[in-house]
């Protein structure tokens, strides 16, 4: 009788702490937007989206503003004005996404007014990447890399 006290308290003690889980719940993906401001001399802004958790969405819309800024920065020429072309209506969607499909880098609609992004690419050749995307969206056509 004493060896069925002892597993029973056992068991009562493994139960317990089994049901005393404290994860904290996972993290969810949302609907993320963000309007940047203050692009190119401070006359211009755009639409960040993207569907991600709100840890990763941290930091993306400064990312991808930077990124502007300075591609338009080092621009010369025809394809300064291209940046103002595109982005005049400030109806521009830059919209970011975890699992791309059909490219790598980035893509543009047909219409000119959407530019999608690559999440793993955000640290790597993001400024390349706007640039020659913004370049493609200045001759409405669909476009990626």
């Amino acid at each position: 009788m004493k060896n069925w006290k002892h597993y029973a308290i056992m068991i009562f003690i493994i139960l317990t702490f089994i049901a005393c889980d404290d994860k904290e719940p996972s993290e969810q993906s949302k609907n993320q937007s963000t309007t940047i401001t203050g692009l190119f001399e401070g006359s211009y802004s755009a639409t960040v989206k993207g569907n991600m958790k709100d840890s990763e969405w941290t930091g993306v819309a400064d990312k991808i503003k930077n990124a502007l800024i300075n591609a338009h920065a080092v621009a010369t020429g025809p394809s300064k004005s291209r940046f103002g072309n595109v982005f005049c209506f400030n109806d521009v969607q830059l919209i970011v996404e975890i699992n791309p499909v059909n490219y790598t880098k980035w893509k543009t609609s047909v219409d000119g007014k959407k530019m999608y992004l690559a999440f793993g690419k955000l640290n790597n050749e993001l400024q390349t990447s706007v640039n020659d995307a913004v370049m493609k969206m200045a001759i409405p056509e669909e476009a990626l890399e």
